[in-house]
């Protein structure tokens, strides 16, 4: 009986420690310094899905000539075209699809993930 309590104390705390780990890793949003535009993983992979709830955006905005924007289903930030340094967003997402552009060149510098 022991046992089986301390399994389900370890499973509770493991449970209740995950979202935490991902909240500690932010997503990585880049625009620039040429025309690219990107959003990874902490780990360099592309992001494609993602859960919903709570997530850490850090943006590297690299070019005073784009500018990174994140909209969605109650999500709409942006940096500023001119401004050029790091921001870092704390976002809730829902279920739906999200975009990201640069507003200055929505055709050719865009993409997208979903949360389900």
């Amino acid at each position: 009986m022991t046992r089986r309590v301390l399994f389900l104390a370890v499973i509770s705390a493991l449970a209740l420690a995950v979202p935490t780990l991902a909240a500690g890793r932010p997503f990585q949003g880049t625009d620039g310094p040429g025309a690219t535009i990107t959003l990874k993983r902490a780990n360099g992979t592309k992001l494609r899905h993602t859960r919903p709830g709570f997530h850490r955006f850090a943006i590297h905005d690299l070019s005073g000539f784009h500018n990174f924007h994140l909209y969605g289903p109650g999500v709409g930030r942006r940096t500023g075209i001119a401004f050029m340094g790091d921001r870092m967003w704390r976002v809730t997402l829902q279920v739906g699809t999200y975009r990201f552009r640069c507003d200055a060149h929505p055709k050719t510098m865009r993409g997208s993930f979903t949360v389900s």
